[in-house]
């Protein structure tokens, strides 16, 4: 697993990756994630061999950022949206905001 400081402080646009536990294989190739801090099974369309017990790694932005309640929105690269705590993130990107003239 990846494990990186990760700050405390996320914006909007930011980057993120997530790691997510395969937890089986559907009849139509899809995988079933677990996610951390994300209460139900996310589908994804899994790497080639992938069994099940295997991390994958999801990639996205954040779209929203609720402070009170200490989670993140993620749009997932892979197309869907998710809701997750602060600690189910291991990677972070800086969004960039184009330099003021």
């Amino acid at each position: 697993m990846l494990h990186h400081s990760v700050p405390r402080e996320f914006e909007i646009g930011d980057e993120v990756a997530l790691t997510g536990t395969v937890t089986s294989i559907l009849p139509s190739g899809r995988a079933l994630v677990s996610i951390p801090s994300y209460e139900q099974p996310y589908s994804v369309d899994p790497p080639p061999k992938t069994r099940a017990g295997d991390e994958v790694i999801l990639v996205g932005d954040i779209i929203r950022v609720d402070h009170k309640a200490d989670k993140l929105t993620v749009r997932i690269d892979c197309g869907g949206i998710i809701t997750v705590g602060h600690s189910a993130i291991i990677r972070l990107r800086r969004h960039r905001r184009p330099l003021s003239r």
